[in-house]
Formats: C-alpha cells, sequence, structure tokens
C-alpha cells in the first residue's frame, strides 16, 4: 500500500505489470480520462491482454466494459479481473462500487484526491479493498494537508490533521509528524534512477525591467495597495479580511508584471516588457529549429498571447480549464512538427501530459509553489524526450515576482 511518485506516462503500464506480478483479482483501476492519450490507452490494452483482464469485455472509452450501458456489466465484474473507470464514471456509478470488495484498487494521477472534502476524494476512500495504491508525481502540490488527504485513502483513519490554529514551532512538529507516518508507505523513483539516458534539463531565470509606463502604473497600484491595507487595519477588520485583500491586491500587482492590459485593456502593448521578450524568445526558438510550451496561470493573458501569434501568423495548439478536446490539442501538437508554439494554462495542462515534442519551456509567470512548475516543465522533459529541455522562468525585476522567487527558495 504504497503511493508511487514516478515520471512518465509508464505508471498505467506498470500499474498493470504490477497487478500481474501480484496476480490480483478484481482491481479498480480510476483514471482521469483527459490525461489518457491514445498511445497510453493502447499500451494499457496491450498490458491487460496480457494481464487476462479482458473476459468477455472490450476496451472502450478508458474502462473495461460489456457491451451496453457501464451500469448494466457491473453485476458481472466477479468475472473480471480487471476494471478501469474515471474519476466520474466512479462518482457517478458509486452505488455499484461500493458493494464490492476489491482486492486492490490503483488511483492514477492521484493529486486528484489531494482535498479530503471533493467529490473524488470521498468517492474512492468509500470503496472496500485488501490493497491500495496511489500514483502521483505530485504528491505535495501546495501543503502538508495534500499529503494527508492521499494518506487517508491509503490509511484510513491514519494521520491526523493539522490544527487550524498551530503556527510556528508548533506546525514544525506536527509536520514533521506527518512525514515520518508517511515515510514507509512512499515509494519515490527519480527520473535519474528510472530513466539515467534522459537528456539534461537547462533552468534559466530571465530578469526583465519593466517599460518606463509599465513601471508607473506598477509602482501606483503597489501605493494604492498599501494604502486600502493600512485603512482596513485601522478600521480594525478582522484577519481573514486582511488577508484576502492582500492576495487580492498582490495578484493585482502580478497581473500588472505580466501585462497591464490584464487590468486595463487600453493601455499600450507596448508597455508590457514580458511580452517584447516573450516574442523574441518566441522568434530565436523558431529559428533555431526548436518547439516550446508556454505556461502561464493567467488564462486572459494567453487569450493576449493568442492574438500575438495570430498577427505574426504562427502556429499553436492551446489548452485552458475549459479545453474540451485536451488529447486532441496535444496530439496535433505531437504528430504536426510545423506547430511551434503549445499555449497552456498552469492548472490545466501542468500534469498529466507527454509533450516530449516540446524542448523549450517558458514559465511566464512564477507560481507560489516550485513543485508546480517543476511539474509543468517534466511535461517535456521525460521518458522519450531524446533532445536536450531548456527551460526559462520569466521575472519582472524589483517586483513582487523577485518575493515570489525568494518564498520558492
Amino acid at each position: 500500500q504504497k503511493p508511487v511518485q514516478q515520471p512518465g506516462r509508464q505508471q498505467p503500464v506498470q500499474a498493470l505489470q504490477a497487478l500481474q506480478a501480484l496476480q490480483a483479482l478484481q482491481a479498480l483501476q480510476a483514471l482521469q480520462p483527459q490525461e489518457v492519450n491514445q498511445e497510453d490507452m493502447e499500451d494499457m490494452e496491450i498490458q491487460a491482454e496480457q494481464v487476462g483482464a479482458i473476459q468477455r469485455a472490450t476496451f472502450n472509452d478508458h474502462i473495461f466494459v460489456s457491451t451496453g450501458p457501464f451500469l448494466l456489466i457491473l453485476g458481472y465484474v466477479s468475472d473480471l479481473d480487471l476494471v478501469i473507470a474515471s474519476y466520474g464514471t466512479l462518482i457517478r456509478d458509486l452505488p455499484q462500487f461500493e458493494p464490492i470488495e476489491f482486492r486492490c484498487i490503483i488511483a492514477d494521477e492521484a493529486q486528484h484526491i489531494k482535498t479530503r472534502r471533493t467529490r473524488n476524494a470521498k468517492a474512492l476512500t468509500s470503496l472496500s479493498s485488501s490493497g491500495r495504491f496511489l500514483l502521483t508525481g505530485t504528491p505535495v502540490e501546495n501543503s502538508v494537508q495534500d499529503l494527508i488527504s492521499l494518506l487517508n485513502f491509503i490509511l484510513p483513519g491514519g494521520p491526523h490533521a493539522i490544527p487550524k490554529d498551530a503556527r510556528g514551532e508548533e506546525r514544525g512538529w506536527h509536520e514533521k509528524r506527518v512525514f515520518r507516518q508517511a515515510g514507509p508507505y512512499i515509494l519515490r523513483r527519480k527520473k535519474s534512477v528510472v530513466a539515467s539516458e534522459l537528456p539534461d534539463k537547462i533552468e534559466q531565470t530571465l530578469f526583465v525591467e519593466m517599460s518606463p509606463e509599465q513601471r508607473c502604473f506598477y509602482d501606483k497600484a503597489k501605493h494604492a495597495a498599501e494604502s486600502e491595507i493600512t485603512a482596513l487595519e485601522r478600521s480594525g477588520a478582522s484577519e481573514g479580511t486582511l488577508r484576502m485583500k492582500a492576495l487580492t491586491q498582490l495578484l493585482r500587482l502580478r497581473q500588472i508584471c505580466c501585462d497591464p492590459r490584464l487590468l486595463d485593456k487600453q493601455r499600450d502593448p507596448r508597455e508590457s516588457a514580458k511580452r517584447s521578450s516573450f516574442l523574441e524568445l518566441v522568434e530565436e526558438s523558431i529559428d533555431g529549429g526548436h518547439r516550446t510550451l508556454v505556461f502561464s496561470q493567467f488564462v486572459s493573458l494567453l487569450a493576449l498571447l493568442r492574438t500575438e501569434l495570430d498577427e505574426q501568423e504562427i502556429g499553436y495548439a492551446y489548452i485552458d480549464g475549459s479545453t474540451r478536446d485536451r488529447m486532441a490539442q496535444v496530439d496535433r501538437f505531437q504528430n504536426d512538427q510545423s506547430i511551434p508554439i503549445f499555449l497552456i494554462s498552469l492548472k490545466a495542462g501542468g500534469v498529466g501530459l507527454n509533450l516530449t515534442g516540446a524542448d523549450t519551456v517558458i514559465h511566464y509567470d512564477p507560481w507560489w509553489n516550485p513543485a508546480a512548475e517543476a511539474q509543468a516543465t517534466d511535461r517535456a522533459h521525460r521518458i522519450g524526450q531524446t533532445k536536450i529541455v531548456t527551460s526559462y522562468r520569466f521575472i519582472a525585476a524589483n517586483s513582487v515576482e523577485e518575493k515570489v522567487l525568494q518564498m520558492q527558495d
């Protein structure tokens, strides 16, 4: 019963191989359908046939099903070696799954249950099984609470939550307690071990000086934010109110660092220093025969970049949280060498995608958690990559983005 952190799309296939070694019967593997491409499905089908999972079942829509509606075949689950379901299917058909005593449950892309109160987490933890595995490259994305949520599935009734009022040394003690309890149940394999032949990854931080207009806009917004927060403090506002106001103002400053048009659509595009650096880097990359992934947490910024690329007639693929044809976009980029750019929302495409067709990564804006950025870069730097991957991080000099960078370190 171990959460396995391992790079590359081989995780689901290796899980099937583990089942073969264990000769486990009545196993459930939960997958996110958006995270699985055609190549994954073909590999899993081949492996499943070797395991003996296909008995009176067909590989269809990411699950092993017989002909007819999925609900109707659950009565035959005792005759199957393996059932593969999406998290969405699990939630929908939970009343049919709950009575089953599975020999083993394997949850892929386990960061989808990192929040205990979500429907994904509640559905998965309600199932019964003798053995449980979690597969994830991101066991801790935001805080130790993520790890506690995963452990609640692996070890029901295990680690207790950290008290909300714990601060300083007390909180540090609770976090160390969680790490000690989790240690024996974590199998962690680094890419240097799994794929020693993988080319190097080069990471560069590019400090960009704001234009005079952008700097003036930023300084005014910063001064206004400080005055507003000070006024709230004097008025006796609660700690929660002050925190939310501070986060809102930090968000505004970070948006100005990226492009002033995110706050004022009427401003001149040339005011954005990052825009100029981005277009220059893209031109150099295309001239050098490189293909680039561009990550940003701001969908509105990606919209601006799409306009720039359209105007210059540069082909690109695109994914954000509203994209429904994710895998079509991935396959299009992977298979069409004439598309040099892939614009990706950090939250929507920062994990679970195989994009080894790119050898350059641009992080347009820094995220608080460096692990999220590393996971995004590893969409290109993963098993199957044959080129050195270069990752660039844009940082607006003398700004809140430098503070974010210091927090990461």
